[in-house]
């Protein structure tokens, strides 16, 4: 496990007048101030360990703020070169480190889907009626459904059944693969998949029983 953050530094009003904080990436954010990249290796529950440029000393504090679990201190134990590996004082939870893989690798996985395929079915189904001169009332028309029922697709706000994707795709005359989900892509489900095993292992169960909704 591989997890991008960076490492701030911040005055405070006491001896040791300088406090790094390790934050995590947020996917599509930017980073804000003087910060240091840091990629974070070998998270457990105990520590984790760190590759930057930054010279930390043996003993230095760093607040680790995790995603959705707030500020936990750790200090440096021992260091080689740009790895330093980092103690925390008290074990977290095992959500708190599942929280910040998802953030990170599933996170940075699911962006690129969405670069390469920024279409929703709603925006593709309301495209290829309007190409066709169809209004909501005649393609709702043809496929024996309700101009309400064709607008809440195209809104996103509904799916249509599966079984009703290959009429659909018949009325508009492209296939049905082309009209299937952007996001039903091998790396969308690579990104499902992964999902699924950390939340198991965060919660001790099986990643077959772990069911995830996506609202689009």
């Amino acid at each position: 496990m591989v997890i991008a953050a960076h490492l701030e530094r911040s005055d405070q009003a006491r001896r040791d007048a300088q406090r790094l904080t390790l934050r995590f990436e947020t996917v599509g954010g930017r980073e804000s101030g003087e910060v240091l990249p840091v990629r974070v290796h070998n998270a457990s529950r105990t520590g984790l360990l760190l590759e930057c440029d930054a010279e930390l000393s043996i003993d230095e504090g760093i607040d680790i703020d995790f995603p959705h679990a707030g500020v936990t201190p750790a200090r440096v134990v021992w260091a080689s070169g740009t790895l330093y590996g980092c103690r925390f004082d008290e074990p977290i939870s095992p959500g708190t480190l599942a929280a910040a893989e998802l953030r990170s690798d599933a996170g940075l996985k699911l962006e690129r889907v969405h670069a390469s395929a920024p279409e929703s079915f709603g925006s593709r189904l309301q495209r290829l009626r309007k190409e066709r001169g169809l209004t909501l009332a005649q393609l709702g028309e043809r496929l024996d459904v309700s101009k309400p029922t064709v607008w809440a697709w195209e809104k996103g706000k509904a799916r249509p059944i599966e079984s009703r994707i290959a009429a659909i795709a018949d009325v508009l005359g492209v296939s049905e693969q082309e009209l299937a989900d952007v996001h039903d892509s091998a790396e969308a489900r690579e990104v499902l998949a992964h999902s699924r095993e950390v939340i198991a292992r965060a919660f001790g169960t099986e990643p077959a029983k772990i069911r995830i909704m996506i609202e689009l």
